[in-house]
């Protein structure tokens, strides 16, 4: 996500599949306390949170 990869992208680096990968960024937006606001882009915010800390 950091890379600015897609879903698919991301899957296709990890041999894994698109649902594997739309489970876990879904887990990640959770664990960062990321709603979907429908106006915030939260890979971008997912990505700020990880260089925060």
């Amino acid at each position: 996500m950091a890379e600015g990869r897609t879903n698919v992208s991301i899957a296709s680096r990890l041999v894994i599949g698109v649902g594997a990968v739309e489970k876990n960024v879904t887990a990640i937006f959770q664990k960062l306390g990321l709603d979907d606001s429908g106006t915030d882009h939260r890979r971008v915010l997912a990505v700020l949170a990880f260089l925060r800390h």
